[in-house]
């Protein structure tokens, strides 16, 4: 068990020795993993339904907090745990300790107080008014260091993060033994999002074609994870067109894309005033906005308006797409 210190003169108070003070960090701070039976007063529970959450509570000196995370991991990196620490604890500093634990047996519940568990680090409550601890629970957690906050060197066993606290000085007021922390935990996200991507053919019967997302090949395209920002999307077929699409992830967000797939014979797009006639290698053809799939080779557009009739000869290619524009112009000049 966690070692209990006694200062029983002045020096006990926040004023104690430099050297009392390296011991206790000495002794207290760290990776510490130790398997014990130990007892609290209360258990205080967290459970985030959403990965967005962000939950408040309060915890005694010997609490302890159970937070329980979503069962999809797949955007969570780590847990975020916010300590406002009370004027007694910052006053008595390293008097209280919080450890992180894993493999409790019997599982944490509001309804037991005597647990079993391995013990994986230890450390004091310094003497500020807050304090940020993060524990990872995946490999993927870039959390940076800073001088405000603590990131645990270890990483618990999931479905949560069980963190008690406990009286580790003897010889401090009654007052601290009925101190209340305020305590704010929320996920700590990862810097990723996911692509869901839906590729349409033209027909029921699809063919081959690859997909690559900023230049890479990607097999598993429907659900693909990937880093937040703009991303690039090609797909390539030797039996559709090219498509090139520019898409942004967002963090812990599903960006949906839906890509109609097209066939590689040629289109040709056709554009004249209303009341013209277009004839296609000799047949009328209705115009609209949308293109007129064509054979490879030589094809003949034909427009006529009224008397004014011309003809465009348009040798096409595979997985090309052509415009023939009639235009009709007048034009003004000034005669003297």
């Amino acid at each position: 068990m966690i070692g209990i210190m006694k200062f029983s003169d002045k020096k006990s108070r926040r004023g104690f020795s430099k050297k009392s003070l390296i011991f206790s960090l000495l002794f207290l701070a760290g990776i510490s993993s130790y398997s014990e039976n130990f007892r609290v007063r209360k258990l205080i529970p967290i459970e985030f339904n959403e990965i967005s959450e962000k939950i408040t509570v309060e915890s005694g000196i010997n609490d302890a907090l159970w937070v329980t995370l979503p069962k999809d991991l797949t955007y969570i990196s780590g847990v975020e745990i916010n300590l406002k620490i009370p004027e007694d604890i910052i006053t008595w500093r390293d008097s209280v300790a919080y450890m992180l634990y894993e493999g409790l047996d019997p599982s944490p519940s509001e309804a037991s107080q005597n647990y079993h568990g391995e013990r994986l680090y230890v450390a004091t409550i310094p003497g500020n008014f807050s304090l940020t601890l993060y524990v990872p629970v995946s490999n993927d957690f870039s959390i940076k260091d800073n001088p405000y906050s603590v990131k645990l060197p270890v990483q618990p066993a999931v479905p949560g993060v069980f963190l008690r606290f406990m009286m580790v000085m003897k010889g401090v007021p009654e007052s601290l033994e009925n101190s209340i922390l305020e305590i704010t935990a929320k996920p700590v996200l990862k810097n990723k999002g996911a692509l869901s991507l839906t590729t349409n053919p033209p027909s029921s019967e699809e063919k081959q074609y690859s997909v690559f997302i900023d230049d890479s090949p990607v097999q598993d395209y429907k659900q693909k994870i990937l880093t937040t920002g703009e991303h690039h999307l090609s797909i390539v077929s030797d039996s559709y067109r090219n498509e090139l699409r520019t898409f942004r992830i967002e963090q812990a967000k599903t960006t949906s894309l839906s890509v109609n797939l097209r066939g590689i014979e040629p289109l040709l797009k056709l554009l004249c005033p209303k009341d013209t006639q277009v004839f296609l290698d000799g047949s009328p053809v209705k115009v609209s906005s949308d293109p007129v799939t064509i054979t490879q080779g030589e094809h003949s557009v034909k427009f006529i308006l009224g008397d004014y009739e011309i003809v465009k000869t348009v040798s096409a290619m595979n997985g090309r797409t052509y415009s023939v524009n009639l235009n009709v112009d007048a034009t003004i000049t000034e005669e003297n």
